[in-house]
């Protein structure tokens, strides 16, 4: 199977069990400017890429901070902080509703990817 074969069953395997998934915009880390991307938040990790097709990025949820916040006058954004990460993934949605809801998913799918007694809070600041 050529690469890109195995590509578009992985976005096709993502997109068959997402929790959510929607376009959002997301904050280039060395540009800095906002991009429209394709995100799948699947189990207890978000994926992301240019399209449903070419998710080729992900971020794990496992114990991250997740929080609103006021970045580039954006309405409707969100951080999310991997543990043990010095990075800050910045993501914003057109809507006040579609950003609770994306943090909400998110919220549980982190909490849901606790190992152990599942005590992990879901807390959204």
């Amino acid at each position: 199977m050529a690469a890109s074969d195995h590509e578009g069953s992985r976005a096709s395997d993502l997109s068959e069990t997402a929790i959510r998934q929607s376009w959002m915009m997301k904050r280039s880390k060395y540009s800095k400017k906002w991009e429209k991307r394709w995100c799948c938040l699947k189990k207890n990790e978000l994926f992301y890429g240019i399209s449903s097709e070419e998710l080729t990025k992900v971020l794990a949820l496992e114990g991250c901070e997740l929080s609103e916040c006021s970045i580039d006058k954006k309405q409707h954004a969100f951080r999310i902080k991997p543990k043990g990460s010095s990075r800050c993934y910045y993501f914003h949605s057109d809507t006040e509703q579609d950003q609770q809801e994306w943090m909400q998913a998110i919220c549980f799918a982190k909490a849901s990817g606790t190992m152990g007694d599942g005590s992990q809070a879901c807390i959204i600041q």
